[in-house]
């Protein structure tokens, strides 16, 4: 019997020791996982942070990028609202006086040079064959053209002129690059040609010489003719020294009529040789007759209006030049009655 309990007792303790031990491992084996857990726990944090941190870092650098690129897009928008505000940009004219005397400082440097030009030439014979005489039927024809035009603002106001008016452009260049475009508004116009002259108030930048060769003569006018291909009708910008050089002078009209195109003299000088050559060429010259706007003065621009209308009355055609100064073109857009007796044409129809 007591050997009986011994060997319960035995064998309960051995039960009791193989529970601690089970209970033992479990515990270490809680531990362990315990730990894994916490650590796995901590490693997903931290790969979820330095995701975080990595997002956030992403979305600030597209962020930055896309702030750059507005304020980038901001200053073009700036830098091009200037240049158009400069492109347009008029020059306000000189204020009106209310003496009528001419004052010298308004002149153009064609009109000065054509002035001083008469000093040496004999202006009765000048003035007798530049109004002669002729024959002619129905109303006379009188074309007006208006040189250096260059801008938009110009142009609108030109395009409220009642009446056909002769529009002449300069060849495009840095202070006015658009006038190609400028220039298919109208249904008739003139290229205004750079010409050497005796003196300038500012040279352009494509400008006819005396000292150009034959070859370079014609290579300016066929890239002009390039640029401006609906455009026939050229007459002169300055041009005092060029149009009284015969010998730049022929080579100018041989070559516009190989290429099919019409010289019309703005007359920058009394000596300009155009009317010998196209004589002597066998051609008809159309010349110009009267500045219109040497002086502002709105009375003096509609004197002079007046002047050319007597010209096409007494010889059947005329042909005055103005520029585009505001003056001059409100003066025209308001001047109809003063053309009841002549009717307004394009060069092309004298």
């Amino acid at each position: 019997m007591a050997r009986n309990r011994k060997k319960r007792k035995s064998k309960k303790s051995s039960i009791s020791s193989k529970k601690k031990i089970a209970i033992a491992l479990l515990c270490i084996v809680s531990s362990v996982l315990i730990v894994y857990g916490v650590n796995y726990f901590e490693l997903i944090q931290k790969s979820t942070n330095e995701s975080k941190i990595a997002q956030e870092k992403s979305t600030k650098e597209l962020m930055d990028k896309m702030k750059k690129m507005l304020e980038d897009e901001k200053k073009r928008l700036k830098n091009s609202e200037k240049k158009s505000i400069e492109s347009k940009k008029v020059v306000p004219l000189p204020p009106v006086r209310k003496s009528e005397k001419s004052d010298s400082r308004y002149e153009f440097s064609e009109i000065k040079d054509y002035k001083e030009s008469l000093k040496t030439t004999d202006t009765q014979k000048h003035t007798k064959n530049r109004v002669k005489q002729e024959i002619y039927h129905g109303k006379p024809k009188l074309a007006i053209i208006i040189d250096d035009v260059s801008f938009a603002y110009q142009v609108k106001l030109l395009k409220k002129i009642p009446y056909k008016i002769n529009p002449s452009f300069f060849p495009p260049s840095s202070r006015h690059p658009n006038t190609i475009k400028l220039s298919k508004e109208f249904d008739f116009a003139l290229l205004h040609l750079p010409t050497e002259a005796l003196r300038y108030k500012r040279a352009e930048e494509v400008t006819l010489l005396t000292s150009d060769s034959y070859e370079t003569l014609q290579n300016k006018i066929k890239l002009l003719k390039s640029k401006f291909p609906n455009i026939v009708y050229y007459n002169n910008h300055t041009g005092s020294k060029f149009t009284a050089d015969y010998n730049s002078m022929k080579s100018l009209l041989k070559i516009m009529k190989e290429e099919g195109l019409v010289f019309i003299d703005s007359r920058t000088t009394a000596k300009t040789k155009a009317p010998k050559i196209s004589r002597d060429m066998g051609f008809r010259l159309i010349s110009r007759d009267i500045f219109i706007d040497n002086n502002p003065q709105k009375n003096l621009i509609k004197e002079q209006l007046k002047k050319a209308v007597n010209i096409a009355k007494k010889r059947g055609y005329a042909v005055a030049i103005g520029h585009p100064h505001k003056n001059t073109l409100e003066v025209l857009i308001n001047a109809k009655e003063l053309f009841r007796e002549v009717q307004l044409v394009y060069v092309k129809e004298l």
